[in-house]
């Protein structure tokens, strides 16, 4: 587990953007153009990955879990098990609420992550960047859909 989070914190860093160079020629609106879709392409992708690390590794959490408790069904090994698949469930479907409803707020993507005592947020940022207004909006969605205090919430931004 300590190693699918530590891939899903290495994940938390965007990848860089690449960056045409701009001639002083006609072809300029075209390259702007063709920069932006590739950033557009680079935020989705994070996303993407982002989901889908995350997605792998509950998953294998889950099926080792879902062994442990088909062979130790009735024991105290079994109990900690199903425990410990309850709580992947609920911490997973929490997050999807938290995901929906800052998407219903008006934000083109984001991805909560919830472990070790805290919650991100990676969430695509306008291009002017989050305001104060943004990061109430979000505190206030993790606020209404989890137990966590805003000293254990981290909001990052993914720039396009």
């Amino acid at each position: 587990m300590a190693d699918a989070v530590s891939r899903l914190t290495a994940l938390f860093a965007p990848e860089p953007i690449a960056f045409l160079p701009m001639s002083q020629s006609d072809d300029n609106a075209q390259a702007l153009e063709t920069a932006q879709t590739a950033a557009d392409d680079s935020t989705s992708d994070y996303f993407a990955q982002m989901r889908l690390s995350r997605q792998k590794s509950r998953g294998d959490a889950v099926d080792l879990l879902e062994q442990t408790i088909a062979y130790d069904d009735g024991t105290q090994v079994g109990d900690t098990a199903s425990q410990t698949l309850n709580s992947i469930v609920s911490t997973a479907l929490s997050e999807s609420q938290i995901e929906s409803l800052i998407v219903a707020k008006g934000y083109e993507d984001c991805v909560a992550y919830i472990a070790d005592g805290t919650i991100s947020i990676a969430v695509s940022a306008p291009a002017d960047g989050l305001t104060d207004d943004d990061v109430a909006l979000i505190s206030d969605v993790v606020a209404s859909q989890t137990d966590f205090s805003l000293s254990q919430l981290r909001i990052i931004e993914v720039k396009s």
